[in-house]
């Protein structure tokens, strides 16, 4: 029986390997959609790919939501599911989600097998994006941009002037690349 963490360790090795030669960052247990909920990995590289882990010890209780939460915030997303999940998964996620199986390996190691490629999410919403920013970060965004009338808004404030004021397609970048270079954060981001 896998754990999420025997998961965790092979997915991020994964994700390394297949992006060792590209700038990039993988960030574990980030909280989106204003703390409603936490994605367990996320792969900031030319896009934001959120991964989440459903062990043979977990539920898909709260899947449902995560899965609301996700698709308003990161370009692609896949599950990452134990053994236990494999004939079922299927009724549960998008088409656009990927979907990837592990399993003990005839080695006896944790190997990942591919069920199906995740597509371009298109339900992204803005508000989401700005979510993953902090207030600091979105000024200097209005800022670069020339937008006015920030200085003394809240978080809110900023959403809405952003939104208002910047393209979606800006934001995105904007964020994925935030995320990718933010120093000062956590400990375990290098």
């Amino acid at each position: 029986m896998l754990t999420d963490s025997d998961i965790r360790e092979v997915l991020l090795k994964k994700l390394h390997n297949d992006n060792s030669a590209k700038h990039y960052r993988i960030i574990e247990e980030l909280t989106i959609c204003d703390g409603i909920a936490r994605t367990d990995v996320v792969l900031a590289n030319g896009i934001l790919h959120g991964f989440e882990i459903k062990s043979d010890c977990d539920s898909l209780e709260r899947l449902p939501n995560q899965i609301a939460c996700y698709d308003k915030t990161f370009d692609k997303s896949t599950i990452v599911i134990g053994k236990k999940f494999e004939n079922k998964i299927l009724k549960y996620v998008p088409n656009h989600w990927g979907i990837e199986v592990a399993y003990v390996n005839r080695f006896g190691n944790i190997s990942l097998k591919k069920i199906r490629s995740s597509k371009v999410n298109k339900n992204v919403k803005a508000t989401n994006l700005l979510d993953l920013l902090w207030n600091p970060e979105i000024k200097s965004f209005l800022k670069q941009h020339k937008v006015r009338g920030y200085s003394k808004k809240d978080k809110p404030g900023l959403k809405e002037l952003t939104i208002e004021f910047i393209s979606f397609k800006l934001l995105r970048d904007y964020t994925r690349e935030t995320l990718k270079t933010r120093t000062g954060w956590r400990d375990d981001l290098q």
